[in-house]
């Protein structure tokens, strides 16, 4: 029997290790470069809640929307109390502690009507 020198077995797992590199990054490359699934105006429906009216919905409700904390959901109570309803969805940026950045999270869920 001959004996392998340490070269040759460094050599070896070198090799098997690079193999296994480049299959990992092929794989990655694979499925990274899937194209993103469309969906139908039937599906986009189906996936979509109702929208909350923001002048009739309670605390509770108003906290499911994404973003907002109880206390947000609080102020808007308490600016409809006392300013009456909102004119448009838009409008609850007036509320203090709402800002355009909060209400990007949850406008598609809202509505006034």
């Amino acid at each position: 029997m001959k004996i392998i020198k340490n070269g040759t077995i460094i050599l070896i797992i070198g090799v098997i290790g690079l193999i296994a590199v480049i299959g990992v990054l092929l794989y990655l490359q694979y499925t990274y470069e899937q194209p993103a699934r469309s969906y139908t105006p039937e599906e986009i429906a189906e996936i979509k809640p109702d929208p909350i009216n923001i002048n009739t919905a309670s605390l509770e409700e108003l906290s499911t929307l994404p973003g907002l904390t109880e206390k947000q959901a609080q102020s808007i109570i308490e600016y409809r109390e006392e300013n009456g309803d909102f004119g448009s969805a838009e409008d609850i940026l007036k509320v203090k502690g709402i800002g355009e950045k909060t209400y990007r999270r949850f406008a598609f869920f809202i509505t006034t009507k």
